[in-house]
């Protein structure tokens, strides 16, 4: 800091992480209140540590120059912008009309479209919504950064599954000083939320949190929403008409308890049955003023990279957000409204893209995760005699370099979790508990998912989530998310040194 202008000087002072650069992961953040997160944030801040930055530590000459082969990834399949997106913004890009700011809560007539697209996908409350019940947004991710500010008070509670996305979990924490709370999973329920299990462990935090505040504060903290994935992530379990007790159920517990229920759908159009897509909470005409409904681009439409969401929920929700979007940055870019208004309009031309455009995608995750089967389980795995014998074909092809009847026989001690396989999206849940206490040949032993992820990563190279990072509800496995939004050849490639590296474990 010796040449350091003094104004620099006091930017350091305060935020001393700055005064170096770190390779891989920006700062995550702190808890507004008291500056350190919370236990359940604390153990994913700590994992995402190690995936994000600590790893690169453990470069050494035979993997220096290896690219690194990353299972964790949240980008979907590449795939081409969907038609009318695509339109849409070339068409804005291309015009003489954006010489104007335009609404904070981002441009009325592509607000107008989008109406006509909720009431067709059944969005209902007690009068009639309007263009008055949307505001886009920078992502869902901004768009949940905004509503945690607006929801919640300094120890208020959003709750959130176990596993989870765990990004999303810092967010409360750091921009109210909320806490996020944890409501596990369990194979019991097939992995969806159990409403009766929802409803004790909102009674629990709110008695927790009444016999620790008591009359400290003006007001007391209580549980004020619960984050409902839909379909959910990273498990990619889908509540639709099959199934819609569950979500009734958990309606009807956020709504008698006050509890907001954020309604993430962003995964809706990769649901695998395309006659019977995620059912939002929103369709339901007493929950629509109970619910806020995220949803945007990133996942599904080939356009991740313009950052582009969507809040649809009871006006008062959407005016705190106008002015919060107002106070902090003018207006919504209408390349995201635009965009958006493409995607999600009540045309027949939507419908014919629509069809066109996700009915070869969907087929292609289908098939990945196929083939992921095949490199977790073994070639044998696959029944169907025509598709194992186009996944022998890309094994063969992509496996270069590598044991193929090693790769064709699968990965020993590795399996899905039970009950996880998807239906919607593209993670995947892995279970490596078998490996535990196993030993590297530099004597490495493999007691926990961090050694795990630090013993592939110097073999070959390999990133995955760990199931720390999510919030996955039992400690004592070794789980790990991977991602089938890879190339065939990657997915192949990435998998066979993984075959390759734990084989060597004894």
């Amino acid at each position: 800091m010796q040449n350091m202008p003094d104004s620099l000087k006091r930017i350091i002072e305060k935020n001393p992480n700055l005064e170096h650069h770190v390779r891989g992961l920006p700062s995550l953040g702190e808890n507004l209140i008291s500056g350190a997160f919370s236990k359940e944030v604390s153990k994913i801040y700590d994992a995402f540590g190690l995936y994000g930055n600590e790893l690169y530590a453990l470069e050494n000459a035979r993997i220096k120059n290896i690219s690194s082969r990353s299972l964790g990834g949240g980008s979907p399949m590449r795939t081409i912008a969907f038609p009318l997106c695509k339109e849409a913004l070339i068409n804005i890009i291309s015009s003489d009309d954006l010489s104007d700011y335009p609404l904070a809560a981002g441009e009325e007539e592509a607000r107008k479209i989008i109406v006509e697209y909720l009431k067709q996908e059944g969005f209902k409350n007690n009068t009639d919504i309007s263009e008055d019940n949307i505001i886009f947004t920078v992502s869902t991710t901004h768009a949940f950064n905004i509503i945690s500010s607006i929801i919640a008070r300094p120890h208020d509670v959003i709750l959130m599954t176990g596993p989870n996305y765990g990004l999303f979990t810092f967010v409360p924490e750091r921009i109210s000083g909320a806490t996020v709370e944890i409501l596990p999973l369990s194979k019991e329920d097939n992995w969806y939320v159990n409403p009766q299990k929802l409803s004790q462990r909102i009674d629990e935090i709110n008695a927790s949190l009444k016999t620790k505040y008591g009359e400290s504060l003006e007001y007391t903290p209580k549980v004020v929403a619960f984050l409902n994935e839909n379909p959910h992530n990273p498990l990619g379990k889908v509540m639709n008409e099959n199934n819609k007790e569950i979500l009734e159920g958990i309606g009807n517990v956020c709504l008698s308890k006050g509890v907001f229920v954020i309604d993430d759908l962003i995964y809706r159009d990769l649901t695998y049955d395309r006659d019977n897509l995620a059912k939002p909470m929103a369709s339901y005409e007493k929950f629509f003023d109970n619910t806020i409904t995220l949803t945007g681009l990133s996942k599904s439409y080939g356009l991740a990279s313009i950052r582009s969401g969507m809040v649809v929920a009871n006006e008062i929700i959407i005016r705190a957000i106008r002015n919060k979007i107002f106070q902090t940055m003018d207006s919504s870019p209408v390349l995201q409204g635009r965009a958006l208004a493409g995607a999600f309009n009540a045309s027949e031309r939507r419908k014919r893209e629509y069809d066109n455009y996700f009915n070869p995608i969907i087929e292609e995750y289908k098939y990945r995760l196929e083939l992921l089967k095949a490199l977790i389980n073994g070639l044998d795995f696959i029944e169907d005699i025509n598709l194992r014998k186009t996944i022998e074909i890309d094994i063969r092809n992509y496996a270069l370099g590598y044991d193929i009847k090693q790769i064709l026989d699968g990965i020993p001690n590795v399996d899905f979790v039970d009950g996880t396989l998807p239906d919607s999206g593209f993670f995947e849940m892995l279970d490596f508990t078998q490996l535990k206490n196993k030993v590297a040949e530099n004597g490495r032993i493999i007691s926990n998912e961090k050694e795990l992820l630090k013993y592939m990563y110097e073999q070959e190279k390999i990133k995955l989530i760990l199931g720390q990072s999510i919030s996955w509800p039992n400690e004592e496995q070794l789980i790990g998310r991977v991602t089938t939004a890879l190339e065939r050849e990657d997915l192949v490639e990435h998998f066979s040194a993984m075959n390759r590296c734990l084989r060597k474990l004894r």
